[in-house]
């Protein structure tokens, strides 16, 4: 299911009408993307730029690494299978896209 929601390879874009009215896959996903960009700009204190969308790229990826490693039990492993190992990468991810937050 994680692949089918990511993976546009999977899926045949242009097949994929949503109804006579509704946004292909791509056409949906881009806009949502921009919106993480955007919250991304935000957080960094700076405008929707080039700087801003490779962040919230990389933002996505670490995010969806996390998401395949812990799947596959990888992360659990590595990190000894602590119970707040989850929340904290997910922290350290935030932190390295985002910088850390303000107190």
């Amino acid at each position: 299911m994680f692949e089918l929601m990511f993976r546009h390879d999977l899926l045949d874009s242009g097949e994929q009408s949503g109804g006579p009215d509704g946004p292909r896959l791509r056409e949906a996903t881009l806009p949502m993307f921009q919106g993480v960009t955007e919250l991304v700009a935000r957080c960094r204190a700076q405008a929707p730029e080039p700087s801003a969308a490779v962040a919230a790229a990389a933002l996505w990826a670490n995010l969806h690494g996390i998401a395949q490693l812990w799947s596959w039990g990888s992360l659990q492993l590595a990190l000894d299978g602590g119970s707040d190992s989850h929340d904290r990468l997910i922290e350290a991810a935030l932190d390295a896209h985002l910088g850390p937050r303000a107190s």
